[in-house]
């Protein structure tokens, strides 16, 4: 059973006749394709997360795998739709300065440990790796 055209289609397939009888070669339009970047962006702030790691290892002698596993899960928070980390969204970020404000905060008293121990024991062996 044949559809019917409307007017559109009609006007746009006369069209094409007549500009493909005067040599010219039409090409339909590509159909739209919607891309999920969810998973895209995952794997991109996974290398962004292995990148701040390696940062991170550079203080290992001078700051304790607890104070370091304490900040990496802190300013590595992702946003909702995981395109940025915490420390990504900030205007300014120097990871020295960061760190040494962050030691210092915990000599004072202020916790800054998780309370989940496996996730702090598996970023410290990450660390020392």
């Amino acid at each position: 059973m044949a559809t019917k055209l409307t007017e559109t289609e009609k006007k746009i397939r006369a069209s094409i006749r007549l500009l493909e009888k005067h040599g010219y070669t039409v090409i339909p339009p590509q159909q739209e394709v919607v891309i999920d970047t969810t998973e895209l962006n995952k794997r991109k702030l996974e290398m962004r997360k292995q990148s701040f790691i390696s940062e991170l290892r550079m203080y290992l002698g001078t700051y304790s795998s607890d104070m370091l596993n304490a900040f990496y899960l802190y300013w590595t928070e992702t946003n909702k739709t995981f395109t940025k980390m915490r420390f990504e969204m900030e205007p300014v970020f120097d990871m020295k300065r960061r760190l040494g404000y962050w030691h210092n905060r915990n000599k004072n008293g202020r916790k800054t440990t998780t309370t989940d121990e496996d996730r702090t024991s598996k970023l410290a062996d990450i660390l020392t790796d």
